[in-house]
């Protein structure tokens, strides 16, 4: 019996212990000024005191305190030493609110172990300015301030967009150039202009590098000579040669005897082996066919304009190949 009575006084004592020390703790809050403008400040003041050995949490508030009501600052809790092992926390939020209106701030908990500690409720209200607009209009606070032109910036930019314009324009011209190898549009390369005397060079320079009857193509290869040479009167001497035989054309040139007789006489026997290769299908020797290309250059260099400068390199013709010419032109004769 008298353990079960011991028992018994100590829960009754810890239950008043822990009573007179809930008592110990009080909380306290204020705002320093219920009444404020639109857009002004106030504060909102929470104090706790308590024993130095009790731990006290404080209400967690957001950034809003209440719908309409901001909180702009808060400060850390601020600990003050009462004595008697009591001391007071205390914590101050800067408030403000940018409509008019009647703020109801409910009371916030103070948790103190399983004993919960509600501060005081508290009003705020809002008031508008009153503005009478028919006597006074409103103006700016200060004028409006246009800043400095930027010198540094503006051509930093101009450069960059000089440099990205380079770059895309020497991508265009290599694709341009080199990938669709198409001539640049707008750099027009003024068209030569040549005398029938360079265009008939080289035409004739043309079809020595082609070597066309070396590849069996004979026909074709004295075809393209007497074009050369028909082409070549028909510039020089306003004489219209491709229309006319080669009968037709010598009988056209025969003034050529007294003013050109060389170069007639050359003209004939190109004419008369061509007729050969193309209606007779006979097969001149490899003397005949190099004969044939020189006796065209004797040809057009023996007829042209004296004042005529050429511009192109001229194919003089070797001893050897006038040798050669000589002999075959008997054969032809």
């Amino acid at each position: 019996m008298r353990t079960i009575r011991h028992i018994f006084l100590l829960i009754v004592a810890i239950y008043i212990a822990q009573n007179a020390f809930s008592q110990d703790v009080t909380v306290k809050s204020s705002i320093d000024s219920t009444l404020i403008l639109i857009g002004k400040q106030s504060h909102l003041t929470f104090e706790v005191a308590q024993p130095k050995n009790v731990i006290v949490r404080l209400p967690m508030i957001a950034d809003t305190l209440v719908n309409g009501v901001d909180v702009v600052a808060r400060t850390k809790p601020d600990t003050t030493d009462l004595g008697q092992g009591r001391i007071q926390v205390r914590q101050i939020f800067t408030i403000t609110s940018f409509d008019t209106a009647l703020y109801y701030i409910p009371p916030y908990d103070f948790i103190n172990g399983s004993d919960t500690i509600k501060s005081t409720p508290m009003s705020l209200k809002v008031l508008t300015y009153s503005i009478d607009t028919t006597r006074q209009s409103i103006y700016d606070i200060k004028p409006i301030i246009s800043p400095p032109f930027d010198w540094m910036a503006f051509w930093k930019m101009v450069l960059i967009i000089a440099l990205i314009l380079i770059i895309l324009g020497l991508i265009a011209y290599y694709i341009w150039k080199h990938v669709l190898k198409k001539p640049i549009p707008f750099i027009k390369v003024p068209e030569r202009i040549l005398t029938p005397y360079e265009a008939a060079l080289e035409a004739l320079n043309a079809i020595s590098h082609k070597k066309i009857w070396q590849q069996g193509r004979e026909k074709e290869y004295f075809t393209q000579l007497t074009d050369v040479l028909r082409k070549y009167i028909e510039g020089r001497f306003n004489i219209q040669a491709l229309e006319m035989t080669s009968s037709d054309l010598l009988d056209e040139t025969k003034y050529f005897k007294s003013e050109y007789p060389a170069a007639y006489d050359s003209l004939k026997k190109v004419l008369q082996v061509s007729d050969l290769v193309k209606f007779a299908k006979w097969r001149p020797s490899p003397e005949e066919n190099d004969l044939s290309l020189n006796l065209c250059y004797l040809f057009i260099n023996q007829t042209k304009e004296e004042e005529e400068i050429s511009s192109v390199n001229t194919q003089t013709i070797p001893s050897d190949k006038q040798n050669e010419k000589n002999d075959v032109s008997d054969k032809l004769v």
